[in-house]
């Protein structure tokens, strides 16, 4: 009988550790976005310095990033399920989870909230949404902050940073949706439908006066020991790189402890 037991328990072990990736540390903060949040393809971008930043600032805290989503993607639309999700805490700085293979807890909010139970949500999405119709745009914030308060994240603790002034270009600007008339588009949307459920961090007020903005651009430059600045990403316009990418990141993790505190 202790044979047979013991051939049932070894039987079933596979099938307990394939619910661990499913598990993860209690994170007093959760974040969630785009490539601008984590790109596996460089490390000079806000995900990069965020980290950095709350790893000093934050008792804990948990990030996942995918390139190209917008919040649906995070809620019930599988369509980039496929991209690799980048994901950051306090040790570690830049772990890729990997596309197919990370498993689809790891890619929704909901199960997110319930795998972190966080007590406060940071979310920066908006440069993906840029050609999207006012609309469509607060469709998507309703649909998020929805689940948000579902969890029980709502008010100061819901804080939703939003996309800021474009970088600037070495010749030819490689996203020419991403522009000031646009990016004003998906802020007010983004303020007209969550600006009373959430607070907001408006990206174009955090970098309005930064000493690295040239009219309506942000000068691209490096920083020491980084990538994903220069070289082939010189034409990148959307993606906020090196300088401009740290100043916002302090900047907002300046501004994640609520006014009232």
């Amino acid at each position: 009988m202790t044979k047979r037991i013991l051939f049932l328990m070894l039987s079933l072990a596979p099938l307990c550790r394939a619910e661990v990736p499913c598990e993860g540390p209690r994170a007093e903060l959760l974040v969630l976005g785009d490539s601008q949040t984590g790109a596996n393809w460089a490390t000079a971008y806000f995900g990069n310095f965020i980290q950095k930043c709350l790893a000093r600032n934050e008792a804990s805290f948990a990030s996942y990033a995918r390139g190209g989503t917008q919040p649906i993607h995070w809620l019930n639309d599988a369509g980039l399920d496929r991209i690799d999700t980048l994901y950051r805490s306090p040790t570690e700085p830049h772990s890729n989870l990997g596309g197919t293979s990370a498993p689809v807890c790891k890619k929704r909010l909901e199960q997110l909230l319930d795998i972190h139970q966080p007590s406060r949500v940071l979310l920066f999405f908006g440069d993906n949404l840029l050609s999207a119709s006012a609309e469509e745009i607060r469709n998507q914030y309703r649909k998020m902050t929805g689940t948000l308060e579902k969890g029980g994240i709502h008010g100061e603790n819901c804080i939703l940073l939003t996309p800021t002034y474009e970088m600037a270009v070495a010749s030819k600007r490689n996203v020419p949706s991403k522009n000031l008339e646009n990016t004003v588009k998906v802020i007010k949307a983004i303020e007209a439908e969550a600006g009373s459920k959430c607070r907001i961090l408006n990206g174009l007020e955090l970098m309005k006066d930064s000493p690295l903005l040239k009219g309506e651009v942000l000068d691209r430059v490096a920083v020491e020991g980084t990538s994903g600045c220069f070289g082939a990403a010189a034409n990148d316009n959307i993606h906020y790189c090196g300088r401009a990418a740290e100043e916002l990141a302090e900047k907002v993790c300046a501004s994640l402890v609520p006014p009232s505190l």
